[in-house]
């Protein structure tokens, strides 16, 4: 007996390690999947709720961005209690550096090529806060098929006033037809084709007359481009010229011409009179002109001027007499007595050398 309770209780034991066992890798089987799918069950994070009218396939764990970067994750996606078929979509913001304001739009988009629908907060510009639980404002995107849709409607429209267009038009045409009026209309038809042959004709010559002077009004367009460039870059050169222009237009207007120039004439006749007569040195000025004695004159006086002021500094007791201590100076030799000293011992050399 001892040893059937003993087995009896090492199978229990083996049964109850597998049965917890069991749990356990249900538990970590469940926290995995949803693991997978985006919800951290060790995670903390800031609920937001947000109403729509339709979600266009948003899912529970598809992704919540700010500006394209993961912020969170849709947690729940239940009816409104009122009955309208108004959707709550719950998110979870698991960055708690993240400042929501209160008037940020939860806007479902699509996230990929493939349609995968997610959330996009677009931050307001309320300084005041979201705290959790606040319901945001929501907005949808429009998809593919209701943008071709809004694209689409007013062409539809265009188009359905331009076949009414039409028809108007064919059926006033028809009328003009069965008119008795219209009878002439082949003859009115013939006229106006022969004119458009008339036309072309007159077109066909005028294009291979430009071909033949191609050139030639290359050569003008340039001559004329090449002008317009020069007028465009003097044109303040011009302005000042016209106005010059003008100017002396208006000053001619106002003076006698006539007895300008015959005063002018008188006055350059008695000018040439007057060169003459100083050509041949009659008058002061001619004489002063046509004779050196002014100059010498003028030379000799400054040499003797510069010899007066040299004797002057070398001998000053020539012309003042001034001794305070009765000492006799020493006479110095002006450069006018060095040059004729100069003079005479030249002239005594050259007596001998006779």
């Amino acid at each position: 007996m001892p040893y059937q309770g003993k087995n009896e209780r090492m199978r229990i034991g083996k049964e109850l390690k597998i049965g917890v066992l069991v749990v356990a890798a249900g538990l970590l089987l469940v926290l995995g999947v949803n693991y997978l799918k985006g919800f951290d069950p060790f995670g903390s994070g800031v609920t937001y709720h947000a109403i729509y009218e339709r979600i266009d396939g948003l899912a529970v764990s598809n992704p919540v961005v700010v500006n394209g970067f993961k912020v969170g994750q849709i947690s729940s996606i239940i009816f409104d209690e009122s009955g309208t078929g108004s959707l709550i979509v719950s998110f979870i913001v698991n960055k708690d550096r993240l400042r929501i304001p209160v008037d940020t739009k939860a806007k479902i988009y699509s996230s990929d090529l493939f349609g995968t629908k997610a959330i996009d907060l677009i931050a307001g510009r309320s300084g005041t806060l979201a705290v959790a639980g606040d319901t945001l404002t929501s907005d949808i995107e429009l998809g593919l098929a209701e943008s071709v849709k809004r694209e689409l409607i007013p062409l539809r429209q265009k188009t359905d006033q331009l076949i009414e267009g039409v028809d108007e038009i064919l059926l006033n045409l028809q009328k003009v037809f069965q008119d008795s009026a219209t009878q002439g209309l082949p003859q009115v038809f013939e006229s106006i084709q022969r004119t458009v042959t008339t036309l072309e004709s007159i077109t066909s010559q005028l294009d291979l007359t430009v071909k033949e002077n191609r050139e030639a009004l290359h050569g003008i367009l340039a001559n004329v481009e090449g002008i317009t460039q020069t007028v465009n870059a003097h044109q303040d050169e011009l302005s000042n010229v016209m106005t010059n222009f003008s100017d002396i237009s208006d000053s001619l207007a106002g003076l006698n011409l006539a007895a300008t120039m015959q005063k002018a004439d008188r006055s350059l006749t008695a000018v040439t009179e007057i060169m003459e007569r100083v050509n041949r040195g009659e008058g002061s000025l001619g004489a002063l002109l046509n004779s050196d004695s002014l100059h010498n004159g003028l030379v000799d006086t400054n040499r003797d001027l510069r010899h007066l002021i040299n004797d002057l500094y070398l001998n000053p007791q020539r012309y003042i007499r001034v001794s305070v201590f009765g000492k006799k100076e020493h006479r110095k030799m002006s450069e006018k007595e060095l040059e004729r000293l100069r003079m005479l011992i030249n002239e005594e050399l050259e007596a001998r050398g006779e």
